[in-house]
């Protein structure tokens, strides 16, 4: 078996725990960026009685929050090669989903209710793949949480 020369193991280990640390950091950018925009939409949530008009306002203030996702998703510096797939597919449903509420906010202003809950169907639709790639880069993170029927 060949030796590696003393030097070059440690900058092996270098090079792999500032890795480690490199996807650490992303990670945590990820997660303020993410938690940023649940918080915001939480706390900025339709009320259920909306009008219509209410209801406008607040498909386009949401879809405005998906647009900063998207942005602010873009201008992370991530180059982790497993977790980059993972946040241009996360940027690509922000977009996809701010689209969407802008199309259903247009729907909903021309009174074309068919319109409105067609696109409010592609919209939940895109939404049923959010948990999914979340749980991905949860998994690509170190942050899922185990599965409550496991041993």
């Amino acid at each position: 078996m060949m030796r590696l020369p003393l030097a070059l193991v440690r900058c092996v280990a270098c090079l792999a725990v500032s890795g480690c640390g490199r996807l650490e950091r992303e990670c945590r950018a990820v997660t303020a960026t993410a938690n940023t925009f649940i918080a915001e939409s939480e706390r900025l949530r339709p009320r259920a009685d909306a009008t219509p008009a209410e209801t406008v306002k607040a498909e386009l203030a949401l879809a405005a929050r998906y647009d900063r996702l998207a942005a602010d998703l873009s201008a992370l510096a991530v180059e982790s090669g497993e977790l980059v797939p993972e946040i241009q597919s996360y940027r690509a449903l922000a977009e996809h989903s701010a689209a969407a509420l802008r199309a259903v906010a247009s729907a909903l202003g021309r009174s074309d209710f068919e319109a409105a809950r067609s696109k409010r169907i592609e919209l939940d639709a895109a939404a049923r793949g959010e948990a999914p790639l979340v749980e991905r880069i949860n998994v690509l993170c170190g942050t899922a949480k185990p599965d409550a029927g496991a041993p």
